[in-house]
C-alpha cells in the first residue's frame, strides 16, 4: 500500500505543480505583475481601476447585506440582465485588491466589501430554477466574472463564503466544459470557449487537474477549423450557424483563446503548438484583416451593430495578448498590434495595459494587413490599402444574412445585400454615433426595393448559389446573383478591385412589384473625409439628408435619446417595375483621372479592364476578350497569371480557356485556382 501511495504522489506532484503554475499565471495576469507602473498606459489603467473600485465599494451604494442599491435582482434576463453588474463589479474590486501600484492593493476595507458582496451571491444566484429569459447570463455570463473573483480572493475571504460561492458556481456551469450547465444548449464555438474559462476557474478553485485537462482538450478542439460554429477554413468565424461573426463572437473568441494561451503557457495545460499555429492564422488572416483603426468592419459584428458599446476592444485585446506568444505569424500579429495601439483611444484594464506597454517596445514596424482577400466560406470580401479599408458583405444559399437575437438588429435586414463599407479615418460611422440616424434602407452598395418594410428584421439563408470571389492577394473580383429576402427584386451584382479603385457593375435589375428600386452608391456622414466617384453614363441623385433616430429603434438598447446626423446620400433611381436595367460606377479614395474600362455588363458576363488587369464574372458559360468558361466563374487575370474560382462553391471541375490553352479548374468549395500563363498575354480584340 505504501508503495502505491508513493507512486501516486510521485505521479501527482508534477501535475499539481503545473496547476499551481497556472494559478500563479492567473493571479499575475490579472494583477499586471511586473508591469512598469510609471508607463502612461499603466498610470491611466491603475487610476481607472482605483476609481471604479472605490465607486463600487462606497457605503450606501454597496448596502450592508452585500447587494447594490441600483441593481434590480428580480430582473428577467433578455439582451441584458441587471444582476450581471453584481458580478462585474466584484471582478473590478478583486483586481483592485490584488493589483499593486494603486492605494487599494491589499486594502482591508475593500476586502471586507468584496466578502460582503460575495456572501450575497447565493441569495439571488443560488436557486436551481433560473429566471425566464436568456439562459446565457445564468450559465455563462455571471460565471465568467464570479470565477475570476473567487480565484483572486482565495485565501483572503471567509472560508464558508468561499465554499458557498464555489458550490453555486459549479451547479450553474456543470461538470465539464462540454456538458450543459444548469440551463442552455451544449456549448459550441465561442460558447464553448466561455464555458472552458468558467471551468478553468473551477479547476483552480478545486485544485482539479483532471478538469483542467478537460479544459485544455476543449480549447484545443475549438481552435481547429470546422464547418460548424467556429473558425472556418478561410479564417472567418461563424456563430449561430453559417453566419459571419469574426468581429462579434469571433472577436471575443480571439480575446479569450489568447488569454488562455497566456495563462497556461509553460505548463502541461498549454495549447499544443499546432493548435496555437492554427489560432495564429485566424488572428493574422481573420481578426487583423477585419479591423481598421479602433473598430471592426461593420459587416463582421452581426447584430452587435445595434449596441452603442461596439468597438474593436476584443480585437486589440486579442492582439496585445497574442503579441506575447511565439508563432509562425508573430511578426504580422505584432505589426498589427503596434498599428492598432497607435490609434486606440480608450483606457485599457491593467492586465491589457501592461501587455500593450510591452508590445509598444517591440522592434516591429506598425502596419495593418494590405491587399485583397475573399472569404469563400462567408461570402465576404476585403480590399485594403495603407490609409483605407473597404469590404463587400454578401450572402448565398450557403450562408445566413444575419439575426435579431434578443431583439437586437431590428432594422438590419439589408446588411448582406452587397453592402459596401469604406472608411479612411476608421471612425466615420462607429466613432460618430451615427447608426441611429442612418437610413437602413439605403446601405452603401445595395440595390433595394423601396417599401415600408425594406429595412426590418427578416433574416435567413439566401436563395441563390452563385456568390463568390477570387484574386491574387492584391486585387480581385467578387460577384453575387442577387435575390434579396422579403423582396421581388433580382439582379446580378459584381465588384472589380484594382489597386485604389473599385468598380461596381449591376445588371438584369428586375422588380415586378410596382415599388421603386434604387441602387445606393453611398451614404456617408457629411463631415467625413471625401472620396471620389466616377459614373459611367448615368447621373445619380446626390443629396445632403439629415435624419434623427434612436438606439432603441435598432434594438438591444433602452436609449431613446434622439441622435441626429447629416449624410451625403448618392443613389440611382431605377423607377418602378424595372426590367433588365443596369448601372455602372467606380469609387476611389483618390481622384479618378483614368477610370477602368468596362468591357461587358449583361446577363452573360460582367467584365472590367484596368491596365494589364482584367476581371470577369461569367454568370453563365460564355466568352469575353478571348477568355472562355464552360460554367459560371469569377476570373482575375494579369499579364502572366490567371486566378479562377467557382462562385457556386461546388465540387468537381470546369474548364476555362485562355487563347489556345484550356485549364481544368477544380471547384474546391469556392477556393481560388491559380495558373501561370507562361508569358505576356495579349488581349483579344
Amino acid at each position: 500500500m505504501k508503495r502505491i501511495v508513493l507512486i501516486f504522489l510521485l505521479f501527482a506532484a508534477p501535475v499539481y505543480a503545473s496547476l499551481d503554475s497556472v494559478r500563479q499565471n492567473f493571479v499575475s495576469y490579472y494583477s499586471a505583475a511586473g508591469a512598469d507602473r510609471d508607463a502612461g498606459r499603466m498610470r491611466a489603467a491603475l487610476a481607472a481601476l482605483e476609481t471604479s473600485a472605490r465607486t463600487y465599494s462606497a457605503p450606501g451604494y454597496l448596502l450592508s447585506d452585500g447587494s447594490w442599491s441600483d441593481i434590480n435582482y428580480s430582473d428577467t434576463p433578455t439582451g441584458s440582465w441587471s444582476p450581471w453588474d453584481h458580478f462585474r463589479r466584484l471582478t473590478v474590486m478583486a483586481k483592485a485588491y490584488r493589483t499593486p501600484g494603486q492605494p487599494l492593493y491589499g486594502d482591508p476595507q475593500l476586502r471586507a466589501s468584496i466578502e460582503s458582496a460575495l456572501s450575497y451571491v447565493p441569495t439571488f444566484y443560488g436557486p436551481l430554477t433560473p429566471p425566464l429569459g436568456n439562459w446565457w447570463f445564468w450559465t455563462i455570463g455571471a460565471a465568467l466574472d464570479l470565477g475570476p473573483t473567487l480565484v483572486l480572493m482565495r485565501g483572503d475571504i471567509d472560508q464558508a463564503v468561499y465554499d458557498d460561492c464555489v458550490r453555486t458556481l459549479s451547479v450553474h456551469i456543470g461538470t465539464s466544459p462540454t456538458a450543459r450547465g444548469l440551463v442552455g444548449p451544449v456549448p459550441v464555438g465561442e460558447n464553448l470557449v466561455w464555458s472552458s474559462h468558467t471551468h478553468l476557474c473551477l479547476a483552480l478553485l478545486r485544485d482539479d487537474a483532471v478538469l483542467l485537462t478537460q479544459v485544455r482538450e476543449a480549447m484545443a478542439s475549438v481552435c481547429t477549423t470546422t464547418v460548424g460554429d467556429g473558425i472556418q477554413s478561410d479564417r472567418s468565424f461563424h456563430q449561430h450557424g453559417p453566419q459571419l461573426y469574426t468581429g462579434g463572437y469571433g472577436g471575443s473568441f480571439a480575446n479569450d483563446v489568447a488569454r488562455y494561451a497566456l495563462l497556461t503557457r509553460g505548463t502541461e495545460f498549454a495549447l499544443p503548438a499546432e493548435v496555437l499555429s492554427n489560432f495564429a492564422d485566424y488572428l493574422a488572416d481573420g481578426i487583423a484583416w477585419s479591423l481598421y483603426g479602433n473598430y471592426f468592419d461593420v459587416s463582421v459584428v452581426g447584430r452587435e451593430v445595434a449596441r452603442v458599446s461596439t468597438t474593436g476592444y476584443n480585437g486589440v485585446a486579442a492582439l496585445v495578448q497574442a503579441s506575447q506568444l511565439s508563432s509562425p505569424r508573430e511578426s504580422e500579429i505584432r505589426a498589427a498590434t503596434a498599428q492598432m495601439l497607435r490609434s486606440w483611444q480608450w483606457t485599457l484594464p491593467p492586465e491589457l495595459a501592461a501587455l500593450a506597454v510591452d508590445a509598444e517596445t517591440m522592434t516591429v514596424s506598425p502596419a495593418w494587413p494590405a491587399g485583397h482577400q475573399h472569404y469563400y466560406d462567408s461570402d465576404y470580401t476585403v480590399h485594403r490599402r495603407p490609409g483605407w479599408f473597404a469590404s463587400i458583405k454578401m450572402f448565398s444559399a450557403r450562408t445566413k444574412s444575419g439575426e435579431r437575437t434578443n431583439d437586437e438588429n431590428m432594422l438590419g435586414s439589408r446588411q448582406s445585400d452587397g453592402r459596401f463599407y469604406l472608411v479612411l479615418d476608421g471612425d466615420e460611422y462607429f466613432g460618430s454615433n451615427v447608426w441611429p440616424a442612418f437610413d437602413w434602407t439605403r446601405l452603401p452598395g445595395i440595390t433595394v426595393e423601396q417599401k415600408a418594410d425594406a429595412a426590418n428584421d427578416t433574416y435567413g439563408f439566401g436563395m441563390r448559389t452563385l456568390v463568390g470571389g477570387t484574386g491574387d492577394g492584391r486585387n480581385g473580383v467578387s460577384a453575387m446573383d442577387y435575390a434579396p429576402l422579403n423582396s421581388s427584386l433580382t439582379a446580378k451584382k459584381s465588384w472589380f478591385f484594382f489597386d485604389d479603385t473599385i468598380v461596381f457593375l449591376t445588371n438584369s435589375i428586375t422588380c415586378p412589384s410596382g415599388n421603386r428600386v434604387e441602387t445606393v452608391v453611398d451614404q456617408r456622414p457629411s463631415w467625413a473625409t471625401p472620396i471620389h466617384y466616377w459614373f459611367y453614363g448615368h447621373s445619380p441623385h446626390v443629396e445632403q439628408i439629415t435624419r434623427t433616430g434612436t438606439w432603441a429603434a435598432l434594438g438591444g438598447s433602452t436609449d431613446s435619446a434622439p441622435h441626429t446626423a447629416t449624410f451625403q446620400t448618392i443613389w440611382f433611381d431605377h423607377g418602378t417595375n424595372p426590367v433588365g436595367d443596369h448601372v455602372e460606377y467606380a469609387i476611389s479614395p483618390d481622384p479618378l483621372v483614368f477610370p477602368p474600362m468596362i468591357v461587358a455588363n449583361d446577363a452573360t458576363a460582367s467584365a472590367v479592364r484596368a491596365g494589364n488587369m482584367l476581371g470577369i464574372v461569367f454568370w453563365k458559360p460564355g466568352r469575353v476578350e478571348g477568355i472562355q468558361s464552360d460554367a459560371p466563374a469569377v476570373v482575375y487575370l494579369t499579364d502572366r497569371d490567371i486566378y479562377v474560382a467557382d462562385p457556386t462553391n461546388g465540387v468537381g471541375t470546369f474548364t476555362v480557356t485562355v487563347g489556345a490553352r484550356t485549364l481544368t479548374v477544380p471547384r474546391n468549395g469556392g477556393r481560388t485556382f491559380h495558373a501561370a500563363l507562361g508569358g505576356r498575354r495579349r488581349a483579344a480584340r
